[in-house]
């Protein structure tokens, strides 16, 4: 597979939805055993109708949390860097990368909430992602992407991915090729005018 293609998880995308699939399994699982074995006083409609839903609901989320994963990655293209996330993709032209560099997972503040989710990865090496500007806003950004891919301390990101130094290479290979491109086009532009201007 080229390095173009190549696919880098984002782990803590990936840890979300581990984290959320044995209690959507297990919450569809209860609710449906419950349809059926309901005691005799809240043996009504309205209690098997509301059981059923909060099954076929948790069976969705179950669902949606194997399906999440795949959905959650950083690729390079010819032209930018792909972000995606299951609700949100962003596409980051190499022309607003300034550096790549490693840089320690240690987050500002972690929510008494999120401890099992970072808590794996508190000091590990991922990749920092200097940025001349962000594509879109921040807070815009911070409505969409985990707050953890957004660092307080500079400007860009910073990914979390099973190999960083691999993205590393991708981002600047496909980078490096990207601005080989580009000074090709501005050079044969002189000469394609004069050819033009002959005629």
């Amino acid at each position: 597979m080229p390095a173009a293609a190549r696919r880098h998880p984002l782990l803590l995308y990936a840890r979300l939805f581990a984290l959320w699939r044995a209690p959507a399994l297990l919450t569809a699982a209860l609710s449906a055993v419950m349809v059926v074995w309901v005691p005799g006083p809240l043996d009504a409609v309205e209690v098997r109708a509301g059981l059923l839903g909060l099954s076929a609901v948790s069976l969705l989320i179950f669902g949606y949390a194997l399906i999440g994963p795949r959905l959650a990655y950083v690729q390079c293209r010819a032209n930018h860097v792909l972000l995606s996330t299951p609700l949100f993709r962003l596409a980051i032209s190499y022309n607003r990368i300034r550096t790549t560099r490693p840089i320690p997972f240690e987050p500002e503040r972690v929510r008494w909430s999120d401890q099992r989710l970072v808590g794996p990865f508190l000091g590990r090496t991922m990749l920092g992602l200097d940025l001349t500007a962000y594509p879109i806003s921040r807070r815009w950004l911070r409505f969409w992407l985990m707050s953890y891919l957004l660092p307080h301390n500079f400007q860009g990101l910073q990914l979390l991915v099973p190999d960083w130094m691999a993205l590393s290479r991708d981002i600047e290979g496909q980078r490096t090729a990207w601005k080989t491109r580009q000074r090709e086009a501005k050079r044969e532009k002189p000469l394609t005018s004069l050819t033009g201007h002959q005629r």
